[in-house]
């Protein structure tokens, strides 16, 4: 329950943020790129990429636990290979989880 309060109130605040006119393409951000952002920009990322494959999948459920383990993995992959993109890794990951 802790966790879905939690996920709502970083909702509610990325909703609160001063609009910028910044635009990102998420395929060409690196796994090192992800390394030098703050706590929210990352988490805001990792939610993004969350819906973003969700959706592709048609899955509108999201599993607070396994978010964070994905995380961890991630987390993990990335540090060993921070040139790789960080969408690579995540099709990596999944590719290696499929099997």
């Amino acid at each position: 329950m802790f966790k879905t309060i939690a996920f709502a109130a970083g909702l509610l605040a990325l909703a609160a943020l001063p609009a910028r006119a910044e635009v990102i393409d998420i395929s060409t951000i690196k796994c090192s790129d992800l390394a030098t952002m703050n706590a929210d920009e990352g988490s805001y990322l990792l939610i993004w990429l969350h819906g973003y494959y969700g959706g592709k999948a048609g899955d509108t459920t999201i599993d607070m636990d396994s978010f964070e383990v994905a995380g961890k993995e991630i987390g993990e992959a990335c540090a060993a290979s921070p040139e790789l993109g960080l969408m690579t890794v995540i099709n990596q990951i999944d590719a290696d989880n499929q099997q």
